[in-house]
């Protein structure tokens, strides 16, 4: 009876055993998660080594301390966890969280090892590149000044600055005098009266897209008179002579011959005298004033063979007592272009070319209107 109460008390005391063993083993997988989720790094950082080496030596049945080896290759495992920071607890499913014991709160120790990973550095802005636009600026001559101090000072050429301030002389510079100066190699040209700007690109043989790109002009069907304009790459201003501006005749054109003037325009033998008389040999070439369209040639009474050419705006010039003709009716010419030969037809004493300027039909004294002298 005696060994049967030893026996049944032993297997009670064994059953604690084994029931506390549990309660011990539990502990123990709580905090080192055996077979539960990855390594809770923020319990194995935060362990309190002297409470829990306490804790397993006052509950330990068999009265021996626990090995001091296990919390070491514990925290040698969290040194490990940290160079391998792929295995941090957000990247764990949520499945896995819940096999082990209850997950532990998200501590600043979690969020410390979580920068480990290095950021992916952004991308590096690059500024858009603005085009400079061609300036114009204004010098004053200083005293002792040259155009070509100017022109090394601002980094143009000589011709340049002649160019954009349509200098006569540039050995003569004023003081004070303001100047011109482009920032390119251009010339400063001015737009006319009904010029366009695809009559500007003809003459200087510059693309029409490349003189609006550099002028920023969004439309070039539409530019004011008087705009000054660059045009880059020329080396030479070619202005249109314009022979009518707020409805006033110009000092505009060219000398239909080279000669004596014979008969100026004016009274003359009790009449009016409408033109200007121009003595040169016979089969002298007539050049065209300007620009225009020849609305007649041919025959013409005291005129003899006639050239007249409308030049637009109500602006005509004639060539009278021609020998014979170089244009038809209907014809475009331009300026300097020869439309007939001198001769002594029609009323003339004498070879010589009468030429006439007329606005609104009525006859000018063509001398206020030439450009230079004879």
């Amino acid at each position: 009876m005696r060994r049967r109460f030893v026996r049944s008390k032993g297997l009670i005391l064994l059953f604690f055993a084994v029931i506390f063993s549990f309660g011990i083993l539990g502990q123990v997988d709580t905090r080192m998660h055996i077979g539960g989720s990855d390594w809770d790094l923020d319990s194995l950082i935060y362990i309190n080594v002297d409470e829990y080496l306490y804790t397993l030596d006052s509950q330990d049945d068999f009265g021996q301390p626990a090995p001091t080896a296990e919390t070491l290759a514990a925290l040698d495992g969290a040194v490990q966890s940290v160079e391998r920071p792929q295995v941090a607890v957000l990247d764990a499913p949520a499945e896995q969280e819940a096999e082990g014991s209850a997950a532990a709160a998200p501590s600043r120790a979690e969020s410390a090892l979580q920068v480990a990973t290095p950021p992916v550095a952004a991308p590096p802005k690059v500024e858009e590149k603005k085009e400079d636009k061609p300036t114009i600026f204004v010098h004053k001559v200083n005293p002792g000044e040259t155009l070509w101090d100017i022109a090394n000072a601002y980094g143009v050429s000589v011709d340049s600055i002649i160019s954009a301030n349509e200098l006569r002389n540039p050995n003569m510079l004023s003081v004070g005098q303001e100047l011109n100066i482009l920032s390119v190699q251009g010339v400063l040209h001015q737009v006319a009266t009904g010029e366009s700007l695809w009559e500007i690109s003809e003459r200087y043989q510059v693309a029409l897209e490349e003189i609006a790109r550099v002028n920023n002009i969004s439309d070039p069907s539409r530019i004011m008179p008087n705009t000054k304009i660059i045009i880059p790459g020329a080396t030479q201003l070619r202005p249109k002579d314009v022979l009518i501006i707020n409805g006033q005749l110009q000092k505009a054109f060219d000398w239909p011959v080279t000669g004596r003037i014979s008969s100026p325009f004016g009274p003359r033998w009790g009449r009016m005298h409408n033109g200007l008389d121009i003595a040169v040999n016979t089969g002298t070439p007539v050049r065209a004033a300007a620009d225009g369209r020849v609305t007649f040639a041919g025959w013409n009474g005291g005129y003899g063979i006639l050239v007249i050419v409308d030049h637009g705006n109500n602006v005509e010039t004639r060539y009278a007592h021609n020998s014979r003709l170089n244009v038809k009716v209907g014809q475009t010419v331009t300026r300097g272009q020869i439309i007939a030969y001198s001769g002594n037809t029609g009323n003339s004493t004498g070879p010589h070319v009468h030429f006439e300027i007329r606005h609104r039909g009525n006859p000018v004294n063509p001398q206020n209107y030439l450009k230079g002298n004879l």
